[in-house]
């Protein structure tokens, strides 16, 4: 007797199927356009980009890399603004992924009612406007001297960051089956050991997730670092790129190469963690 195949439903592609297709290709084309743009326009001078604002036409120039890494006027070098992003991008993401992942741990294993007051608590957090809190954190890391510092300015990348990485790291602590912790309990295992050594592993996915979204954060934020940081010297990549244009003189064609090389690394590395950035953002908006 032979086994009937089970016949799956097909679904005719209407009109609103193409046109919901046609947006997705409008929308990717909006996305990308300002990419291409940018790579466009960093291979010309600042007198062809005045002229041709898309970089389609006029004289190429790989100069422009060469005048990005050196840096611009009154500024630092290229790669102090990357030395002092690194170091406060691992800073920041050192604090706030060990709190966010603790913070996430007691409520996923927290009963309902305060999981739920904490969890709401922030996200309202979270809809506050960054600029609000500038003036009070300008005033508290001057009276403890921590303006113009990695430490200071990673403080409060951290402190923002914290209830985004909590939030995410609750829903995934919660997806975890309860067994696996509840059988680490019965071979002897602490509540810390078991977070270490049976949770972790298993929510890998949603620590890279975190990762990924916090180094976003901090990598392409200008707010904070320009009135934390008024050194040169001490500048992270974001502020360093204000440095090509002046108040009379700008070098428009270094500051599209120095944007070149700043996004291309946060690119890549999104492309490369893609799945796990997009589970991690799901989760925390379902839970």
């Amino acid at each position: 007797m032979s086994a009937r195949r089970e016949e799956r439903p097909s679904f005719g592609r209407g009109p609103l199927w193409y046109l919901g297709y046609l947006m997705l290709l409008i929308w990717t084309a909006i996305t990308l356009v300002p990419f291409a743009s940018m790579l466009l326009l960093s291979f010309h001078s600042t007198s062809d980009i005045y002229a041709h604002p898309l970089g389609l036409s006029g004289d190429w120039q790989v100069a422009n890399y060469v005048n990005a890494w050196s840096g611009g006027a009154g500024g630092a070098p290229f790669s102090t603004y990357i030395i002092n992003s690194l170091l406060v991008a691992a800073c920041s993401l050192g604090i706030g992924i060990t709190a966010g992942t603790l913070g996430g741990y007691g409520l996923a294993r927290a009963g309902r009612w305060l999981s739920t007051a904490a969890s709401r608590i922030m996200v309202l957090a979270l809809s506050v406007p960054l600029v609000v809190a500038l003036i009070p954190l300008f005033q508290l890391l001057g009276q403890a001297r921590l303006l113009n510092s990695v430490l200071g300015i990673s403080l409060v990348y951290a402190a923002f960051m914290t209830p985004t990485i909590t939030l995410i790291m609750r829903s995934v602590f919660a997806a975890v089956p309860r067994e696996l912790l509840e059988a680490a309990k019965m071979d002897g295992a602490g509540e810390v050991t078991a977070l270490w050594r049976i949770i972790l592993p298993v929510a890998r996915g949603g620590l890279i997730s975190a990762f990924v979204l916090g180094l976003i954060f901090v990598w392409g934020e200008v707010q904070f670092a320009v009135v934390l940081l008024t050194r040169p010297e001490n500048r992270t990549l974001s502020v360093g790129l204000l440095a090509f244009q002046g108040q009379f003189v700008s070098d428009q064609g270094a500051f599209f190469a120095g944007l070149v090389i700043a996004t291309l690394p946060i690119i890549v590395l999104f492309l490369i963690f893609q799945k796990y950035v997009t589970k991690g953002m799901t989760l925390g908006a379902i839970k």
